[in-house]
């Protein structure tokens, strides 16, 4: 039996595992600790315990989604010789993910969606993640040799988002279509 305890995940990292899935598929608003609770096989006692409150937990999925982006990130550009292939690289990964059935989009979009407020936690928490990767993105395209850098990275990450926020309508063929052919057509005339 002490074998069997030994092997089970801490209730605070079962806690936020159901908590980010639960988020990201049913929404941040809609779903209650209760649920969270239930589906980690947790107490509340045990998710106020690690987290002092929702926000708390929130910011912690962010957190880690931010670096799970960074991870994947290196991964999709890391063995890539030169910044322009990079740029292809990242910009075919993500038509890819948008093709996947069960992606929705991006989960810190997402969040921040929920809390429109500029001044709220989460709201500022993904404003600010989002502006780092906004720099990480400015780097590679100015490594790439283009002219106008910020514009360049600006209008991928608009397409990016765009791929995301059309899913629901175009589906994810399409918004991958749609996004390969603009960043392409983005890339040749910010180079040209």
């Amino acid at each position: 039996m002490a074998h069997a305890t030994a092997e089970r995940p801490k209730a605070a990292d079962r806690i936020q595992h159901a908590a980010k899935e639960l988020f990201y598929r049913q929404g941040i608003r809609a779903t209650g600790v209760e649920e969270v609770c239930r589906v980690a096989e947790a107490t509340k006692m045990s998710l106020y315990r690690a987290y002092p409150s929702k926000d708390a937990l929130v910011a912690a999925i962010l957190e880690e989604d931010a670096a799970a982006w960074d991870r994947w990130f290196e991964g999709v550009t890391g063995a890539v010789p030169d910044a322009a292939g990079k740029l292809r690289a990242l910009v075919e990964a993500i038509a890819a993910k948008v093709q996947d059935p069960d992606y929705r989009g991006c989960p810190m979009l997402l969040a921040q969606a929920e809390f429109p407020d500029p001044d709220h936690p989460t709201h500022r928490l993904v404003a600010a993640q989002k502006r780092r990767m906004r720099g990480t993105m400015v780097d590679l395209v100015r490594q790439a040799g283009i002219k106008d850098p910020e514009m360049t990275a600006d209008t991928l990450a608009m397409l990016f988002d765009g791929a995301w926020a059309t899913l629901p309508y175009l589906g994810g063929d399409r918004a991958a279509e749609i996004l390969r052919n603009a960043a392409a057509c983005a890339l040749r005339d910010a180079t040209g």
